[in-house]
């Protein structure tokens, strides 16, 4: 009967293992004191910005977090935590939660937020709430192309008002000579 349950942690680790390597962040989150409909309504949030949030055994995902740099910081595995994986942009991701957090603690809204996990880097409650005030991938896109073509569109621009300015002078010269 023990041999089972361990097969069966050992599925939910690796369960685990396999979203943490889907994942480009993950964060850890308490959720104590807050009310069920708006866990739900947080879960749906985070999955409409492609995440997931899971609640399960600390222990567990810590196994599972083991060979991370998550196992220099045990601290975020302690009490009741909810990981979130962002398999998409985690900025959104990271927005969502943060805001839910200043939705129930305005005061100290990076109370809530334990830590996170991003590039193989631990996250401070901070560096997530600087990830959530970036602009959308698409925006820093955007922004980006628009810096890289500025240098061709004046060059193309100053080109082209070289022989547009010499048909002028000669229409002018024609003009004084008629």
């Amino acid at each position: 009967m023990e041999r089972r349950s361990w097969i069966k942690k050992a599925e939910i680790v690796n369960g685990y293992k396999e979203r943490i390597k889907r994942a480009q962040l993950l964060i850890f989150f308490n959720f104590t004191g807050i009310p069920a409909n708006d866990i739900t309504r947080l879960r749906w949030d985070i999955k409409e910005n492609g995440g997931e949030m899971l609640v399960g055994k600390n222990t567990l995902f810590y196994r599972a977090l083991m060979d991370t740099v998550i196992s220099d910081h045990r601290e975020v595995l302690i009490g009741p935590t909810a990981v979130i994986f962002a398999y998409e942009d985690p900025v959104p991701v990271a927005k969502v939660i943060y805001e839910f957090a200043k939705e129930f603690n305005s005061d100290d809204p990076l109370s809530l937020i334990k830590g996170g996990l991003y590039a193989g880097r631990f996250l401070t409650p901070e560096d997530i709430k600087a990830l959530a005030q970036l602009p959308p991938k698409d925006v820093l896109v955007s922004k980006l192309m628009g810096v890289i073509q500025a240098p061709v569109v004046n060059l193309i621009m100053t080109l082209k008002a070289v022989p547009q300015k010499l048909v002028l002078v000669l229409k002018a010269i024609e003009e004084q000579k008629s």
